[in-house]
């Protein structure tokens, strides 16, 4: 017996740890998607979400320098596009909210 601990299942050959397993990672997914929900109800939410995702790059077409900066710029971008990922899942009309948002800002600047 090894202590992989996936999801807290623990004996992947139990049908019925198993499907415990399952349903604590689908809460935990509920969960999670609920928290953004909640995060991006707000227009500070959504502000601090997109400035990640600014931050990130994730719309950025070439990452790529040349040396290591790239490698370090591919793990922004991964971060950013998981998070956009994440924003789709849980809520995309958020997502266009967002840009509208950032939109209506710059033309105001």
């Amino acid at each position: 017996m090894t202590d992989d601990n996936r999801d807290g299942v623990k004996d992947f050959s139990d049908p019925k740890t198993v499907r415990k397993g399952k349903k604590k990672y689908q809460q935990k997914r509920l969960d999670e998607i609920a928290d953004l929900e909640a995060v991006m109800e707000t227009p500070q939410g959504r502000r601090v979400l997109w400035r990640i995702m600014d931050e990130s790059k994730f719309l950025a077409e070439n990452m790529f320098t040349g040396d290591s900066t790239t490698f370090f710029n591919l793990g922004q971008h991964k971060i950013g596009v998981w998070l956009y990922k994440e924003i789709m899942t849980a809520n995309p009309k958020q997502f266009l909210s967002m840009m509208e948002a950032q939109i209506k800002d710059k033309n105001n600047d």
